[in-house]
Order: structure tokens, then C-alpha cells, then sequence
């Protein structure tokens, strides 16, 4: 199992993801068809946000995916932030499905921090 490292640009804040991550924590959220994510419960610290997640799919036993999501602030707390997922993939995925899994995780966390449709999604 290799790790998986991917990066993407988020659209709010560290208040707001920190914020977002705390209504969210312990809960089990749909990603698409079939595929959930389980979000841990955030740990921040003076220009981070970091919470564990999983991502499972209903049609096998066992994580696909398993990490941490990072937030990481640029220079000020009220620029957008950095996401960063790194984790493995219990389920020996090929390492590009489980980069365009993780990809996927990241976008849909940065478009629903910002819109909170999420929240009326939860699984």
C-alpha cells in the first residue's frame, strides 16, 4: 500500500472549514451512489484543521479509502485555505482510482464548505 498524497485549493477560510467540520463530525455523509464518507472529529491547531476520514462503498467490505484531510491556512486565517488528503487505500485500490477518489473527496469538501448543502445530505 502506497501513500496517497493530493492537494487541491479550498474556497473558505480556516474559521469556516473548522466550522464546517465540527457540524460534520461522526457523521457518515453520501459522496456519490454507493460511496459514503465518515468524518472524524477535527483537531485544530494555530493555522491547521485536521480531521481522519474514510471512505467506504457499499458494495465491499471494508475502507477503500482511509486518511486525514488537512486544511492548512495560507498567510492570514481569512484567506482560503489548502486542502490536503493523505492516506492509504486498505483495499489496494490502483493508485489512480484512489487519487481520483481522494481528488473527488477534496472537491465535493471545498464546494460544500462554502454552499452547507452538505449538512441536508448526511446519510
Amino acid at each position: 500500500m502506497s501513500t496517497i498524497r493530493i492537494e487541491a485549493d479550498g474556497a473558505g477560510d480556516l474559521s469556516s472549514v473548522y466550522d464546517w467540520f465540527t457540524r460534520h463530525r461522526g457523521d457518515v455523509v453520501e459522496l456519490d451512489r454507493g460511496r459514503t464518507v465518515a468524518f472524524g472529529i477535527p483537531i485544530v491547531g494555530a493555522r491547521a484543521v485536521i480531521v481522519a476520514v474514510t471512505l467506504q462503498d457499499e458494495g465491499q467490505s471494508g475502507p477503500q479509502l482511509g486518511g486525514v484531510v488537512r486544511a492548512i491556512s495560507n498567510r492570514t486565517n481569512l484567506e482560503p485555505v489548502r486542502l490536503v488528503f493523505e492516506g492509504r487505500s486498505p483495499a489496494g485500490l490502483a493508485p489512480d482510482k484512489a487519487e481520483a477518489l481522494a481528488t473527488q473527496i477534496l472537491d465535493v469538501v471545498s464546494k460544500e464548505i462554502t454552499t452547507g448543502e452538505l449538512a441536508e445530505r448526511v446519510a
